[in-house]
Formats: structure tokens, C-alpha cells, sequence
């Protein structure tokens, strides 16, 4: 199959990695196509693994995992397109973490509401899965 991971840090990386193991095509998405994280990970990750940006990353994928940062998440999502997010199934494993208060991070969005909630309502094409958290 083929995924998309976006998102550069620790959590994508690691994802992105297994899924290029497991024998899966993966495209790592990042703000930029010349993103160093993620030009360096597809140089190491082998013959399935490449980058670009979170648009390039969505429209190849049949699958679109979510590892951004949870305050970055809807922009980010944005930044791939709505179109190119229709119809996929969006594994989304963000925290909404805010550390705008130092250490130990908040939620920015909880109780009555779900980041995974958010991201189902601002893109009502794709088929959200929560999960990893």
C-alpha cells in the first residue's frame, strides 16, 4: 500500500520507518519538499520510502497517517488539501499538547471535544480513525 506520514519528528519517523519495513511505499510529508528531517530519513529508508510536501504526500497515499505536532494539525491537514484527504481513511495519532505554559503541557482541546472530532469536521471527506493516543 501506500502511506503517507506527516509529520518529521520522533513519532512520524518511527511510524514511517515500519511501514517501509513492512514492504509499504511511504511518502513523508513536511511543510517544505526540502525538508532536511524528512530528505535525510527517505536517503536512509530504501527503495520505498520518499518526501515531499503535506500535499504531495496525501495525493499519494492510500493512506494518510497524521503525526504532526497536535497544535499544528488542522494547518498542517489543510496543507495537504481536502481533496487530497477524500475518500482515505486519516489515522490520526496527534496529541493535542500545548506547551505555551512550559512543562508539564496542557490540552488545548478536551472534555466537551476531540482534536479527532475537530479534524472529522473540518474535513467531512475523509474517514477519520482516533487511535494511538
Amino acid at each position: 500500500m501506500r502511506f503517507a506520514v506527516l509529520g518529521t519528528g520522533d513519532v512520524g519517523h518511527a511510524i514511517a520507518t515500519k511501514l517501509v519495513s513492512l514492504g509499504h511505499a511511504v511518502r513523508m510529508g513536511s511543510r517544505a519538499a526540502d525538508n532536511p528531517k524528512a530528505s535525510a530519513w527517505a536517503a536512509s529508508g530504501g527503495d520505498g520510502a520518499s518526501h515531499g510536501t503535506f500535499a504531495d504526500a496525501a495525493a499519494f497515499a492510500e493512506i494518510v497517517v497524521n503525526a504532526t505536532g497536535g497544535m499544528h494539525t488542522l494547518a498542517a491537514l489543510e496543507a495537504a488539501g481536502a481533496e487530497h484527504l477524500a475518500g482515505k481513511v486519516l489515522v490520526d495519532i496527534s496529541n493535542p499538547l500545548d506547551f505555551s505554559r512550559g512543562f508539564p503541557p496542557t490540552l488545548s482541546v478536551s472534555n466537551a471535544d476531540s482534536l479527532g472530532e475537530q479534524i472529522q469536521r473540518a474535513f467531512p471527506g475523509a474517514r477519520v480513525v482516533k487511535t494511538l493516543n
